[in-house]
C-alpha cells in the first residue's frame, strides 16, 4: 500500500509540474513601479497608441529586368539605299563600359558623310555668290536647309557642322555617337569591318530605373493595386530597395497558376542587375481602420496576449486584448486597447520580468 500511494504522489507532483499555470493573467500584479533611471537604462520605448491602417504583405520571388524604352540599339543612317554604307576604322566602346550621351562610340569611313559634307558647303557657295550679284536669281534657302538636313540625319552633331561651315574642310570619317547615358550590352562593330545602313553596331540600356516581373498566385491577385509598394531584399548586403507597382497582367499563367506583377525600381547606383532573383514583399493596405500596433509589443501571459501600459514616469500597467493575424510586423487590436494610451513598444520584455517578480 505505502509503495502505491508514493507512485500516486510522485504522479500528481510531476503532473502538477508540467500542466500550465491556470492563473495566467490574475496570476501577475495589476500594475508595478519602474524608476524612471531604470527606465532608461534598460531602454524602454513607448508610444502613443492612435488609429491607423494597417498592411497585407504578399510574399513572392522576382526577377529583374530593362525597361524596354530605355534601351537604344546604335546603327549607322545612309542617305541613300547603297549596298554598303562604309567601313569601320576605330572603335572607342567595349561590352560592358558605361558610356554618355553623344560620347563617340565608333568612326566609320563613309561615302554619304562625304557628299553631305560637299552638298552643304556648295550650298553656302551658291548663297554667298546669290547675295553678291543682284542680276543672279534669288538663291531658295530651302536648298541650303535640305543640305543641312542631310548631315543632321547622318548624325553630324552641331559643333561639328560649325567646323565645317568655318573651315570648308571635308572630313571622310563620320563619328556615331551614343543616344543614351548608359552601359554598352552588346558589341558588334570591329575595325575593318563592312557595314550597312541600319546594320546594329552597339546595344546600350540606361539602369537608372529597372523593372522586377514578380509572379504572385492567382487567390492573392484581388488584394494588388496598382501604386502599391513593392519592396526586395539584396541578399549580399540586406539592404532593402522600395518601388511601385505599374503592371498587373490580365492573364493568368496555366501552368504555374500565377498572375505577372511588374514593379519600377530607381537603381542609381546600380544595384539590381537585370537577370538576378530576389524575393519580393507587395505590401497591400489593410481594409478597415482600426488599432495596429507592433507585434513587438504583445506577449504571453498564461497563454493570453498581454500589452503592457505606461500610465506614469514609473507606473506600468498590464492589460489582456485580442488581436488579429499580424501582417508586415503589425498587429490589429480588437479590443482591450483604446487610441491615446501610451504603449511600451521596445524592451518591453523587461517590463514583463518585472511583473513576473510580484508575483
Amino acid at each position: 500500500m505505502s509503495l502505491c500511494l508514493s507512485r500516486t504522489l510522485f504522479c500528481l507532483i510531476l503532473a502538477g509540474l508540467l500542466l500550465p499555470d491556470p492563473r495566467p493573467a490574475d496570476a501577475l500584479p495589476d500594475q508595478v513601479r519602474i524608476p524612471p533611471d531604470v527606465v532608461r537604462t534598460l531602454g524602454i520605448g513607448t508610444m502613443v497608441v492612435s488609429p491607423g491602417r494597417g498592411v497585407r504583405v504578399i510574399r513572392t520571388n522576382g526577377v529583374v529586368a530593362m525597361i524596354d524604352d530605355r534601351m537604344r540599339y546604335v546603327t549607322p543612317r545612309s542617305i541613300h539605299r547603297l549596298a554598303i554604307f562604309g567601313y569601320v576604322r576605330r572603335v572607342y566602346a567595349d561590352t560592358g563600359d558605361l558610356v554618355t550621351r553623344g560620347q563617340v562610340l565608333v568612326t566609320v569611313f563613309s561615302p554619304d558623310y562625304i557628299e553631305a559634307q560637299q552638298e552643304y558647303l556648295q550650298s553656302i557657295r551658291l548663297e554667298r555668290i546669290s547675295d553678291r550679284s543682284p542680276s543672279t536669281r534669288p538663291f531658295s534657302p530651302k536648298i541650303r536647309e535640305a543640305a543641312l538636313a542631310r548631315l543632321k540625319n547622318l548624325g553630324v552633331v552641331d559643333r561639328e557642322i560649325a567646323l565645317l561651315e568655318k573651315t570648308g574642310i571635308v572630313h571622310k570619317n563620320l563619328k556615331i555617337r551614343s543616344p543614351i547615358s548608359g552601359y554598352v550590352l552588346t558589341k558588334m562593330a570591329v575595325s575593318g569591318q563592312a557595314i550597312n545602313s541600319g546594320d546594329r553596331l552597339f546595344v546600350i540600356a540606361n539602369l537608372d530605373w529597372v523593372r522586377i516581373n514578380a509572379q504572385v498566385y492567382q487567390q492573392d491577385v484581388p488584394f494588388l493595386g496598382l501604386g502599391q509598394t513593392m519592396k526586395v531584399r539584396l541578399p549580399d548586403t540586406g539592404l532593402t530597395l522600395s518601388g511601385r507597382v505599374i503592371y498587373i497582367s490580365p492573364v493568368t499563367d496555366p501552368k504555374t497558376r500565377t498572375v505577372t506583377v511588374r514593379g519600377i525600381f530607381f537603381n542609381k547606383p546600380l544595384r539590381l542587375r537585370p537577370g538576378m532573383f530576389l524575393p519580393v514583399r507587395v505590401l497591400v493596405p489593410a481594409g478597415g481602420t482600426g488599432l495596429w500596433i507592433p507585434k513587438k509589443a504583445v506577449f504571453l501571459a498564461g497563454g493570453h496576449p498581454v500589452v503592457f501600459l505606461q500610465e506614469q514616469k514609473d507606473l506600468f500597467r498590464i492589460r489582456r486584448v485580442s488581436v488579429g493575424a499580424s501582417e508586415g510586423g503589425l498587429v490589429p487590436v480588437t479590443s482591450g486597447l483604446h487610441p491615446g494610451e501610451r504603449l511600451v513598444v521596445r524592451n518591453g520584455f523587461w517590463v514583463k520580468a518585472q511583473f513576473e517578480r510580484g508575483k
